[in-house]
């Protein structure tokens, strides 16, 4: 285009002079078609110069605060945070540290921003929560934890990253700002059923001391009927079981059950027409004083076996302790309910019933004629110690 210029020039001022006024007005014509030739060239090479001299490389994309790239004419997305996953590891019984971990996701936006986050527990306790500086542009993500020490029992946990909604996201965009919430369990029943065994031995033997008969009939020799009490078990299994962190509802509510199973069964003993005071056939007085009575084992006395049923015992223990007879070892609840009604089935025939004084007046008492006679309508003095000699149950 150049040279056609340059010719077109040349032709023009070449010193030949017009033959006729025609030829005069072309070239007047020519000098101004030249004259706008050069103006367009002009133009058009300072416009090449100014926008060809770029690399093709850098004249496709800009770098954009961030460290990332666009094209020429994009505009950079906002910056955006989402949750993207969250882990609970370590940890599965009470007093274990367990971590907790928050993944957050961010994308767009320019420079530094800062990232506020929380995790939390049950119905939205905070375990821990701060803020993060992060760079905003490409997409990336980082990690926060907390950590916890687990307590009895099911838990939730789960992370929000911007909770007060700082960074200005649409509503729309706040969706995922929340994880899916990871439930876990922590349990310790073999623990606690070791503890419920040792306050079981505890309270027995203090029942042992304290258990009494009471409301005997006597006539003659024989003692019938009557009634077998003693202080409740619950108290020093349940103390035992709260003493190595087991939950109030599953130390109380396994105490309760067994002390309310063996209720159900001493409730049921009885002393049947056994002939516990000889001496008492024919007494040489008006009042048989008290006089104790003749060493009996328990299995002796009638009572009812089936009170101390081992799974009903521990269908009555999963009745109490609520939703923890779901919980990892509460299968371990059946072994403690068969060592109980075992140990107690067993020690019957080793346990001696001794020292239930035997009182009761002589009505045909009268000497010289009668001067000795049966005692009628007596009864035995209710003093705890009937049983404070035998040993244990269990081992």
């Amino acid at each position: 285009m150049i040279m056609r210029v340059i010719r077109r020039w040349t032709s023009v001022q070449s010193g030949q002079g017009p033959t006729s006024p025609a030829e005069s007005q072309s070239r007047s014509l020519g000098r101004r078609k030249f004259a706008l030739s050069l103006i367009i060239l002009g133009a058009w090479a300072l416009l090449r110069q100014i926008f060809g001299a770029r690399p093709a490389s850098a004249s496709s994309h800009r770098m954009v605060p961030g460290g990332t790239f666009r094209a020429p004419g994009t505009a950079v997305g906002p910056f955006r945070v989402k949750a993207k996953s969250f882990e609970v590891t370590g940890g599965s019984k009470p007093g274990d540290t367990v971590t907790l971990k928050l993944t957050i996701e961010h994308s767009g936006g320019s420079g530094s921003v800062s990232v506020p986050w929380k995790i939390y527990r049950d119905n939205d306790v905070v375990v821990a929560q701060g803020t993060k500086q992060v760079t905003a542009g490409a997409t990336a993500t980082f990690d926060v934890t907390a950590n916890w020490t687990a307590t009895a029992g099911a838990h939730d946990f789960y992370g929000e990253v911007d909770p007060s909604n700082t960074l200005n996201e649409p509503s729309g965009e706040r969706r995922n700002n929340i994880t899916g919430s990871t439930a876990r369990v922590f349990s310790d029943w073999a623990r606690w059923l070791q503890a419920a065994r040792d306050g079981t031995k505890e309270a027995h033997t203090s029942w042992r001391v304290g258990a009494m008969f009471a409301g005997i009939a006597i006539n003659g020799p024989t003692a019938t009927g009557g009634r077998l009490e003693g202080p409740s078990l619950a108290g020093p299994i349940s103390a035992k079981m709260a003493g190595v962190g087991a939950p109030s509802q599953v130390a109380e509510g396994l105490a309760g059950a067994v002390a309310e199973t063996f209720k159900a069964w001493t409730d049921t003993i009885r002393v049947p027409a056994l002939p516990w005071y000889p001496a008492f056939a024919a007494f040489p007085g008006p009042q048989a004083p008290p006089m104790p009575n003749v060493p009996t084992p328990m299995s002796s006395l009638a009572h009812d076996p089936a009170r101390l049923d081992a799974g009903a015992l521990a269908s009555k223990i999963r009745g109490r302790v609520g939703s923890a007879k779901e919980w990892p070892g509460a299968g371990g609840i059946d072994d403690y309910a068969r060592w109980f009604s075992a140990g107690i089935i067993g020690w019957l025939p080793r346990a001696q019933v001794l020292n239930v004084l035997g009182k009761g007046p002589v009505p045909s008492f009268a000497p010289p004629y009668v001067p000795v006679g049966p005692v009628v309508g007596g009864t035995n003095v209710a003093t705890p110690g009937h049983l404070a000699s035998v040993g244990s149950p269990w081992p």
